[in-house]
């Protein structure tokens, strides 16, 4: 939530020669920011009240509601109103817009995530209302990213409302929006915020100044004898002066303008009968970039939510093709607070205290009602699953049915627990689909006391699992020590009592780390080409700690929330002399040890007031160099950036988007969904990330924002924002 105010007002009068502005009333409902989901519910369903009585009253009024989590709560609670409210939305004057259980955040959110706010937004207002919403409405919302044109057009919509993110001032408020596969919508920037007429002024004098102020700023952004001014504020009561006061200036014979009530969709149809329709490619991003990593635990619980009922979705279609269910009813109950924690100022983590304990209790929610359905679902599938297997003679296997939930063949470590009640049991050897013994690593293992196994964590690479698909392995206990399945032997283990450096290695790479610091300070890559050095001799897997004294919002200050251009100031690498890197601080437990399925480092050491433990790790057949570190912060105000220098001086940057890839400039932070990659010539690096939006390429280094210590230092008091609400919990001690 950021809002500005202006000032305006309007009626519906037709045949008139006049030039027109056209006054949408309406009220934006926060769904929780500065008060809880239920408190924004008790101050603001009686606005809907507000509304209905201007429409009874003023047959000239009109009025725009935007979310269906504040919708449906009105519905059920004042179900004796329910009638009006249809009619008005079958009449036209009341019109529902967004489509969205909120007004969602969409660049950190997964896609998937976006095409469930429209079924569970647009679903509800077609079920319950016969409303097919189709004026898409991100008015508060915090950048957009270039995919939205063409998923808007596949979801039914016909136009885009927005406020933040176009590239300059100079950008027309009503454009065509072109998205990255060419798609265009038509789409209105409000240049001057949504509250335009707020306060409306209730004297006639105060009231046309207002109304000729408004019209000559719009003039910057729009030429036509048409233009368009919002009337509402955050969680505002409808102003009864407003349909009084148009009213009195529509009455005056010498007045230049006519006001008129209207509907986005009645703007719509009179912009679209222009003839220029000037065409605005790519994305309205980056804004208020503080928000990528503030309350980063937020961003983190979404990503697992996302994953988990998305795996839980297609293990329920496929139970029900088997036959076994018919759905899943849980799944709406499960979603439902995740997308409404995809609220823009949720996501971004700009709230108080006590709505970031509600918003963590949703996930919660979410979360184990995703896992019951999850195990419940596995247990049917697998139910259906022959896991018979040929073994020994009087030696039973324990079969492990390994899932892959991906669209796509898979090869990925996987980890199951056993245990056996037999004494004796030495170690277990592991069976692929095919009958072929494959390596296994023990991660974790407890013994009887005559050295037998009781229970034991193994891991095993999984190979060609088929897209959402299975293969089933068996687990056989030995007796003696099982034969071990030859692998290449990686380097010897190495630890700070007699090295300084170790290094771990698999086919694809060799990593040579710092075992003190746990700086990478090598990372030889193996091609046909030859090997060579990803990291161009500076250390990676660093991590710096600067001061920032930034509010939520902005990194190293404090909200404009004014500001609705595209931001884009240069950010590079952290400056040497006011921050501290992880490399300035050792630990003396550093080591690596190798093993037939995975080869890791691991070390920990203070950092700062704190303390810093990192976890490198290579797995046999895998591409992939995995990174785990874990940041204790006791200080105030700081940020904390991860670095991974490369060799690649002159590369193209690009970022993931919802459903989509884009190019995007160097030394700025932008929000990325799991990867950026930087690549030049015939190298590249991809960093994927975890919940960790936000990203940056500067100087050829990969940068990833691993948290903030922030808080609210200065808003104004409106919206819910009270004296006294504590919002030092983002500080994050």
């Amino acid at each position: 939530m950021v809002l500005i105010l202006f000032m305006g007002s309007v009626r519906r009068a037709t045949g008139s020669s006049k030039p027109t502005l056209w006054v949408i009333p309406h009220t934006h409902w926060e769904g929780a920011v500065f008060k809880t989901r239920e408190e924004y519910l008790e101050i603001g369903l009686p606005n809907i009240l507000k509304a209905l009585y201007l429409l009874r009253t003023h047959s000239e009024y009109s009025f725009v509601l935007d979310q269906a989590a504040y919708v449906r709560p009105f519905l059920e609670r004042y179900p004796w109103e329910a009638a009006e409210f249809r009619k008005f939305v079958k009449e036209g004057r009341l019109q529902l817009v967004g489509g969205n259980d909120v007004m969602a955040d969409v660049n950190i959110p997964s896609g998937e995530s976006w095409i469930r706010q429209v079924l569970y937004g647009k679903g509800y207002y077609q079920r319950e209302l016969g409303a097919d919403v189709k004026v898409g409405w991100a008015i508060d919302t915090f950048g957009h990213h270039a995919q939205m044109p063409q998923l808007l057009k596949l979801a039914g919509y016909e136009s885009y409302w927005f406020q933040r993110g176009v590239p300059s001032n100079d950008t027309p408020s009503e454009f065509s929006w072109e998205g990255i596969d060419g798609t265009r919508i038509p789409a209105f920037w409000l240049p001057l915020g949504y509250g335009l007429l707020y306060p409306s002024p209730t004297n006639l004098l105060d009231f046309t100044a207002r109304v000729q102020g408004l019209w000559d700023s719009l003039g910057t952004y729009s030429k036509g004898p048409d233009r368009v001014a919002l009337a509402g504020a955050d969680v505002i009561e409808p102003e009864v002066s407003l349909p009084q006061m148009a009213g009195e200036y529509n009455r005056q014979a010498d007045q230049p303008l006519t006001l008129r009530f209207g509907v986005p969709t009645d703007f719509e149809s009179i912009v679209a009968k222009r003839t220029d329709h000037p065409v605005i490619t790519g994305e309205l991003n980056p804004v208020f970039q503080g928000t990528y990593s503030s309350r980063i635990e937020i961003k983190q619980w979404m990503r697992q939510a996302e994953q988990t009922l998305t795996t839980a979705e297609k293990l329920s279609a496929i139970r029900a093709w088997l036959g076994l269910s018919a759905g899943d009813p849980n799944l709406a109950r499960a979603w439902e607070p995740v997308l409404f924690n995809q609220a823009h100022d949720l996501t971004s983590g700009t709230m108080v205290d006590k709505v970031y304990a509600d918003t963590v209790r949703g996930y919660e929610f979410a979360k184990s009602l995703g896992d019951e359905m999850v195990d419940a679902n596995l247990n049917a599938i697998v139910s259906q699953v022959d896991t018979r297997a040929a073994t020994s003679a009087g030696v039973e296997a324990i079969p492990v049915v390994v899932f892959n939930s991906l669209g796509w063949l898979r090869t990925d470590i996987a980890k199951v627990k056993v245990g056996f009640s037999q004494p004796g049991v030495e170690s277990v050897r592991l069976i692929d689909p095919s009958g072929q013994s494959v390596p296994v690593q023990f991660v974790n293992i407890e013994k009887y006391p005559d050295g037998g196994i009781k229970d034991a964590t193994i891991s095993f690479i999984a190979r060609d699992v088929p897209a959402v698909g299975y293969a089933v392995f068996q687990v056989v206990p030995e007796k003696q020590l099982a034969t071990k399945v030859a692998v290449n032997p990686g380097p010897q283990a190495s630890n700070t009592r007699y090295q300084d450096t170790g290094s771990i290695e698999n086919e694809y790479y060799r990593a040579t780390l710092d075992l003190w610091t746990g700086a990478l300070t090598r990372l030889e890559v193996k091609s046909p080409s030859g090997t060579w050095d990803a990291i161009g001799g500076r250390p990676a897997n660093v991590v710096a700690e600067e001061q920032d004294g930034g509010d939520f919002w902005e990194l190293y200050g404090t909200l404009n929330g004014g500001r609705f251009t595209a931001m884009t100031r240069k950010q590079g690498l952290p400056v040497p002399g006011s921050s501290h890197w992880s490399d300035e601080w050792v630990g003396g437990n550093g080591s690596t040890k190798s093993g037939p399925v995975f080869s890791e480092f691991h070390v920990s050491h203070p950092f700062g007031n704190g303390t810093f433990g990192t976890t490198v790790r290579l797995y046999r057949g895998i591409q992939r160099v995995e990174i785990e570190t874990q940041i204790v912060n006791n200080d105030k105000s700081v940020r904390y950036r991860m670095l991974v220098p490369t060799s690649i001086a002159a590369g193209k940057r690009f970022d993931e988007i919802p459903f989509g890839a884009i190019e995007r400039p160097t030394a700025q932070e932008f929000p990325a969904q799991n990867w950026i990659d930087w690549s030049g010539g015939a190298k590249g690096i991809a960093l994927l990330n975890r919940g960790l939006p936000g990203n940056n390429v500067a100087e050829g280094t990969l940068i990833l924002s691993l948290m903030r210590s922030a808080r609210i230092n200065a808003y104004g008091f409106f919206g819910g924002y009270e004296p006294g609400v504590s919002s030092d919990l983002g500080l994050e001690l």
